[in-house]
């Protein structure tokens, strides 16, 4: 018994008629009367009353057509729900992410884009700091991570991409010597405190600053180290010292926060999208196409 048989016992109930319903199935009269009465034989009871060349429904069909519907509805449901999550119109997706990310144009419309396009995907997002997002995703904690380069050493099951790149710009409070002009040598910083992100060594954008630190020979006066962007922002409007962050964060911008760009320098943040080799939810494949798009796309 399958759901051909119930389809076939359905449309005949509905019909009570075997020939209406055998021309609404598109098979022949002699098949459907067959499979009717293969199906009452599977079950043992008498689904038809037939007389004169009419039918109708016993008090068992009565039973059994209540069921045979609900079955056929389930059975559409399931395929229905089993097309839309292979289109990735469904499902959810959980997206690891630094704080710096919602400054960046490329992954705030495309996430928009994405919400707009599949409103039944369940989106989460989970701020993390950035050393810790790799693993985030190789551990299956997130199905993909949008983090500051550069990342750890390759694993077979990860790939990344460069989702957009930033050069570095001082930020200032308002009330700094230089906080008037437009660009700024890095040597005039020597004598303020540095906000520096707590990235572990090598990782990230704290890995891109000591390698500017290095190159230029620059040791500014005093340290801070602090968890992420907005917090970096917030502390030097508070007069707690002067960053060195990706241009992007002009438009988190805070009341006396002025920045400037850098004279002598090029130093670039690379903003990485990190994933599964192998994905096997669609929503999240959608999700990162429209990423490489954005990332081939630049505004």
């Amino acid at each position: 018994m399958n759901f051909r048989h119930f389809r076939y016992f359905v449309t005949t109930a509905e019909e009570l008629h075997v020939g209406r319903a055998a021309q609404r199935l598109g098979i022949a009269q002699p098949a459907l009367s067959q499979h009717i009465r293969a199906l009452e034989d599977r079950l043992g009871v008498q689904l038809f009353l037939r007389a004169h060349r009419r039918i109708a429904l016993t008090e068992a069909g009565d039973a059994f057509l209540a069921e045979a519907r609900a079955a056929l509805h389930h059975a559409d449901k399931a395929a229905g729900a089993a097309q839309r999550a292979a289109r990735g119109e469904t499902g959810n997706v959980v997206i690891g992410f630094v704080s710096s990310a919602l400054a960046e144009q490329p992954f705030v419309r495309s996430l928009a884009a994405f919400r707009g396009s599949h409103p039944d995907v369940v989106i989460e997002m989970l701020l993390r700091l950035g050393g810790t997002l790799t693993d985030a995703v190789q551990n299956g904690d997130v199905d993909l991570s949008v983090t500051r380069g550069p990342l750890p050493p390759a694993v077979d099951d990860c790939e990344s991409f460069v989702l957009c790149r930033q050069p570095l710009i001082a930020v200032l409070p308002e009330s700094h010597r230089l906080s008037a002009q437009t660009s700024i040598p890095l040597s005039a910083l020597a004598e303020d405190t540095l906000l520096q992100p707590d990235d572990p060594p090598g990782l990230s954008l704290g890995h891109t600053l000591q390698q500017l630190l290095a190159k230029t020979g620059f040791r500014p006066r005093h340290t801070m180290v602090v968890s992420e962007m907005s917090s970096t922002i917030g502390l030097v409007a508070a007069g707690l010292g002067v960053a060195l962050l990706p241009a992007s964060a002009r438009v988190m911008r805070l009341p006396g926060v002025a920045f400037c760009a850098l004279q002598d320098v090029q130093a670039v943040s690379e903003l990485m999208v990190v994933h599964r080799r192998f994905e096997r939810s669609a929503a999240v494949r959608t999700l990162l196409d429209r990423l490489r798009l954005a990332a081939e796309t630049p505004a």
